[in-house]
């Protein structure tokens, strides 16, 4: 059986949901991609900022909240300093952090790399760190570009099925998951 290799990752930063002070309801909060770093003495705050898409308001994320400055770690610290993009979309992924801060992850736009099963029996490893919420269902409609009716017929014949025996159509993607895609007759 041939293994094939996909690695799934955002392609954007997801809306933070939250109530807006100023719009007064349930708003989309935008990610900017900047960090405010602020450090005294010896504790260390890091805020991702985001921005209302209605109003324009900002709302800053607390990432690091009266943390110690070396319990950061220097790299990191520079990153956030740096308004690094891929700290900012890993911190923006975070459903707990945004939990933390009384907001929720909005939908993940994503993007799924990796050769498509041929005419053979497949065995197709998905790599997805730092996407939890998202169903493999869509992963796999996504790349195979069916229907979810599609999807369904398939996984119902067994031609598509998680390697671990978990529920195809009703599993959350893993980190580190395989799927087995039988040849298509």
């Amino acid at each position: 059986m041939k293994t094939i290799q996909w690695r799934v990752g955002a392609t954007s930063a997801p809306a933070a949901l939250r109530p807006c002070g100023a719009c007064g309801a349930e708003a989309r909060f935008e990610s900017t991609g900047r960090f405010r770093v602020n450090a005294q003495k010896k504790r260390l705050d890091v805020w991702l900022i985001y921005r209302c898409a209605a109003c324009g308001s900002v709302w800053n994320c607390a990432v690091v909240s009266r943390g110690r400055q070396g319990g950061v770690g220097r790299e990191r610290l520079e990153r956030f300093m740096g308004n690094d993009p891929g700290q900012a979309l890993e911190c923006a992924l975070d459903a707990g952090l945004l939990k933390g801060n009384g907001a929720r992850r909005g939908p993940v736009d994503f993007a799924v790399e990796g050769e498509l099963p041929g005419d053979e029996d497949c065995r197709v490893e998905i790599h997805a760190e730092g996407l939890s919420g998202i169903r493999l269902a869509a992963v796999m409609r996504a790349k195979l570009g069916l229907s979810r009716s599609e999807l369904e017929q398939l996984v119902g014949a067994g031609d598509v099925a998680c390697a671990d025996g978990a529920d195809a159509l009703a599993a959350k993607l893993r980190p580190h998951q395989a799927v087995v895609v039988r040849a298509r007759s």
